[in-house]
């Protein structure tokens, strides 16, 4: 029986579009919060940083970036893509998670066991590392541009004689 507000499942390709954006945009907001990618789709960004990730949670993800589920197109079975899409988020935000204890292990020198966070320390630290990268990746950008334009204005002012 179908609601009289929604297709029949299957039937038209616009509930499908309404159900595959958004759970693929959330896929791909996570995944550049874990990477700190600013663009792309879910499939270049899951090609850009696969050697990171685990293999069935790559595959996974390319696969729902392709629209294909393990049972074939996932315009058969909005239902199964939704269910993929939310254990593929959950999966992603747990290696995320657990590669942030990790980094947190590691950053204790002085032998102390590492922090036990709560889920809620983990995504105001994430969210910190997050800001901190980009920063740092600015900061790292306008000084190789700097860089390059001094050694150009040195190679100009050696070539011309004025140095």
């Amino acid at each position: 029986m179908a609601l009289p507000f929604l297709p029949l499942l299957g039937d038209d390709k616009t509930f499908m579009t309404v159900i595959k954006n958004p759970l693929i945009e959330r896929l791909e907001t996570l995944l550049a919060d874990v990477f700190s990618i600013t663009e792309g789709s879910l499939e270049a960004n899951v090609r850009r940083v696969g050697d990171e990730l685990p293999g069935d949670l790559r595959d996974l993800l390319l696969n729902l970036a392709n629209g294909r589920t393990e049972k074939g197109d996932i315009e058969g079975d909005p239902i199964e893509f939704a269910f993929l899409c939310g254990q593929a988020y959950e999966r992603l935000e747990n290696f995320f998670h657990s590669r942030l204890a990790a980094d947190i292990a590691f950053h204790a020198p002085d032998g102390t066991p590492p922090l036990e966070l709560e889920k809620k320390d983990f995504a105001a630290l994430s969210r910190f590392m997050t800001l901190r990268d980009r920063a740092l990746r600015t900061i790292a950008d306008y000084t190789l541009k700097f860089l390059l334009v001094s050694a150009i204005l040195l190679f100009m002012g050696l070539s011309l004689g004025l140095i």
